[in-house]
């Protein structure tokens, strides 16, 4: 029996995850993901319009950038990397204090499975939790079908 193309993680109710198993080497796909300026090649939902302000290379913890986004109206949306470990995975943070994240981790037969996470666990706006609103507008619908998106861009990239 094939395995999907995409598997989503139960982790949390305020946290989605899902990953793929892909044909590519880790330094690869961390080239990929640890570097800002490529994130709209990877964007499943399409918001990512470009870099704005940081590294055209691969983060470093304590890095920040800002992307130049569109969701209706552009705006610039300012973010810090709280994690980067060399060909394993990177963590940022938005101002409202969730994260994503991406690991990477090298099956040893020449490919790589890749999970992408949304975590609105620690959201806060003026110290209010606010993942209760990610439910409410539809933030979780939308993120659960871009992380999909985002992981099967990554197989039309490594293909």
């Amino acid at each position: 029996m094939n395995q999907p193309l995409i598997k989503f993680v139960d982790i949390d109710p305020n946290v989605i995850a899902a990953e793929t198993t892909l044909r590519a080497s880790a330094e690869d796909v961390y080239a990929l993901v640890a570097n800002p300026a490529r994130h709209a090649e990877l964007d499943g939902g399409t918001t990512i319009r470009g870099l704005n302000k940081g590294s055209d290379g691969e983060f470093a913890e304590g890095d920040t950038f800002s992307q130049n986004m569109v969701l209706g109206i552009p705006y610039t949306l300012p973010m810090k990397v709280t994690r980067a470990e060399k060909n394993s995975g990177v963590t940022w943070t938005h101002p409202g204090k969730h994260t994503w994240s991406w690991d990477i981790t090298d099956n040893h037969d020449g490919t790589v499975t890749v999970r992408e996470t949304f975590d609105a666990r620690g959201s806060l706006i003026a110290g209010i939790s606010i993942y209760k609103i990610y439910h409410w507008d539809g933030g979780f619908r939308m993120n659960r079908k871009n992380i999909a998106l985002s992981l099967a861009n990554l197989h039309r990239i490594f293909a």
